[in-house]
C-alpha cells in the first residue's frame, strides 16, 4: 500500500571533457507498507510497479504472496481450485 509520495533533489559530480560538472536532478519516492508482512520501505518511481495494488518488500516473495491472495479470492468467490477463471 502506497503511503505518501515525494520528490528528492539530488546532486552529483560528473566529468564531461576533462571538466568536472554538477548536475542537479529530481526524483520520485515512494513511501510503502509491504502487504505481505506489514514492513515500511522506501522505493523510486524507476523500480516501482504503478499498474500492481499490492506492492511486497525485498525480504518477501512476491509470487508466493500473489498466489496466496489468489487462493483467498477463490475462496472467497467460492471457486474450485482448478477452474481455469482469471482472477
Amino acid at each position: 500500500m502506497v503511503i505518501s509520495e515525494k520528490r528528492e533533489h539530488v546532486t552529483y559530480n560528473r566529468m564531461r571533457n576533462g571538466k568536472k560538472h554538477i548536475c542537479h536532478t529530481t526524483r520520485k519516492v515512494y513511501h510503502i507498507r509491504c502487504d505481505s508482512c506489514g514492513d515500511e520501505f522506501y522505493r523510486d518511481s524507476k523500480h516501482f510497479n504503478q499498474r500492481s495494488s499490492a506492492h511486497c518488500c525485498r525480504k518477501c516473495n512476491p509470487k508466493r504472496f500473489a498466489q496466496r491472495q489468489s487462493a483467498i479470492l477463490r475462496q472467497y468467490d467460492k471457486w474450485d481450485a482448478s477452474s481455469s477463471k482469471t482472477i
